[in-house]
């Protein structure tokens, strides 16, 4: 790599604390510029300019590339290399630092344990103790590669709510945010992609699950607050988790809906010479979970779960005529979008507390979602174990009736607060229990609970899903009617005296213990 640096604009002189080694090449022409180092010291404002030379030196040394004289710079203190990785189609044009010194290359506060790291946009780096600088990328880092039939990358498309920050791919793409470089006439048109720290900064995690982590995230044009899921690292030709990624991005991207959160980007980032990470940006819903809203009130109210669980089939509803299946249905992954309360004058839109006008639920984390084709079945085994339907753990094909017997399961925890299937209501053990549809309308928990609602929950928690209840018969059950018990339903429905040594604990005492 090549450097250059920029004089001060006072009497145009070069701090001498900071020297430039020239070479016999120039940047402007064997090298492409790849990126800058901006001095943060104050008064001392310089920029230095790297190139896509193969290895440029930093320290003391009068033959390093970049010289520092600071008393606490190793001879030889850290070097950059130049790295190419072809990552999801692209071919990218990275630095490695290795450092070499003995009092530490320090990037973002945190000392490179592991001796290297690629530099990301915006890395803050410090040699030393006292050598502190900005790293950029110059635009030009990202090579364009194009497809194995000659084609380029994917095409970008006008975002969803208009702000050109947010770039849709198409179904298949690696990566959502691209812009157009160029063009070849008559043959191609070629993208690059765009990192997501350039758009993005972190903020503070939200949470954490088997395959990623979530955390907050800020829109450095808009000033959008998103949530990120950030999955764990993985090697570059992890095939079977590059594609999971590109099955839970192509199904997000297909999905626009009220009740499903929405997906506004997505990124791959390289970490290391071999090892990736995968980012999907997804609209921020800060009013909690379903489960939050359980523990905190032990059960819900009947109208409350009535105008939840309609919502939620709702949802349901749109992704089974897309022929997805979410298959980790709980709780946890039903949030709330809140429209709190601002004035006494306000009427509310539903059967809310006193402070909320109105609850919008949101469908979350398709983690382990699969896009399937019509007629055809899945036999992966995954989803949450208190909410898996019997024909998931007995590993046989199964269809989007998996997602209705969860939906009962939620509806069940909703009205009386603990699940109808788990270890404290053995034995059988929880696995037999789901085997068997095995479960009771405990008394004295349901028995002010209307008996369509027992109905509807019994004709969901069906062992055989040819019998369970579909999508359009529970969206159809009379109790979303509210008609009062008629014959259009047959009603013998008893409520089991639960035995002192089976009391279930709730989902509120669980959580105190």
């Amino acid at each position: 790599m090549c450097l250059a640096t920029k004089r001060e604009h006072s009497g145009g002189l070069i701090n001498p604390s900071f020297k430039r080694q020239q070479r016999n090449n120039k940047c402007g022409s064997e090298y492409a510029c790849l990126g800058h180092l901006v001095n943060l010291i104050p008064g001392k404002e310089q920029q230095v300019e790297i190139s896509n030379r193969s290895v440029t030196t930093i320290g003391r040394s009068r033959s390093c590339d970049v010289i520092l004289n600071e008393p606490d710079i190793s001879t030889f203190h850290a070097e950059f290399h130049l790295l190419q990785m072809n990552v999801d189609s692209f071919q990218r044009n990275l630095i490695n630092v290795i450092d070499k010194s003995r009092n530490g290359t320090f990037i973002n506060g945190n000392r490179l344990v592991k001796k290297d790291y690629i530099l990301k946009n915006g890395d803050r780096i410090v040699f030393g103790k006292s050598c502190s600088f900005l790293f950029k990328y110059a635009s030009s880092s990202f090579a364009d590669l194009e497809n194995d039939d000659g084609s380029a990358g994917p095409e970008t498309h006008p975002s969803k709510n208009g702000d050109d920050v947010f770039k849709k791919p198409q179904i298949g793409a690696a990566s959502s945010q691209n812009s157009i470089i160029g063009s070849v006439p008559k043959k191609t048109i070629k993208t690059k992609p765009v990192s997501f720290f350039d758009k993005y900064l972190l903020g503070k995690e939200l949470g954490a699950g088997h395959y990623a982590l979530v955390k907050e995230a800020k829109n450095k044009k808009s000033g959008q607050q998103v949530a990120v899921k950030i999955f764990h690292a993985q090697q570059n030709d992890d095939q079977k988790k590059n594609k999971q990624f590109r099955e839970e991005t192509n199904i997000l991207m297909r999905v626009h809906h009220p009740n499903i959160v929405n997906l506004l980007d997505s990124f791959v980032e390289p970490i290391s010479k071999s090892q990736i990470q995968k980012y999907l940006v997804l609209e921020k819903i800060d009013d909690g979970e379903l489960f939050e809203r359980i523990v905190r009130k032990t059960c819900l109210r009947q109208d409350e779960s009535k105008a939840l669980f309609k919502q939620l089939l709702t949802g349901l509803k749109y992704l089974h005529e897309q022929n997805i299946i979410h298959r980790d249905i709980k709780p946890e992954n039903i949030l709330l979008n809140i429209t709190r309360r601002e004035n006494s004058n306000q009427a509310q839109l539903g059967p809310w507390d006193e402070d909320e006008i109105d609850i919008q639920v949101k469908i979350a984390d398709f983690g382990l979602a699969k896009f399937t084709g019509e007629m055809q079945f899945t036999n992966t085994l995954c989803g949450t174990p208190s909410y898996v339907a019997p024909e998931v753990l007995t590993k046989k094909g199964y269809s989007s009736k998996v997602d209705l017997w969860s939906g009962g399961v939620i509806l069940y925890v909703c009205l009386c607060g603990f699940p109808p299937f788990s270890d404290q209501l053995g034995p059988p053990s929880l696995k037999e229990q789901i085997l068997q549809a095995k479960y009771a309308f405990y008394s004295p928990y349901w028995d002010k609970i209307d008996d369509l609602v027992l109905h509807l929950i019994s004709n969901l928690l069906v062992l055989n899903p040819d019998e369970r209840y579909n999508i359009d018969e529970a969206m159809d059950h009379p109790w979303f009617k509210d008609l009062q018990q008629q014959n259009s339903v047959s009603l013998e429905l008893q409520r089991l005296q639960i035995t002192d040594n089976k009391v279930p604990k709730t989902y509120s005492e669980l959580s105190c213990l």
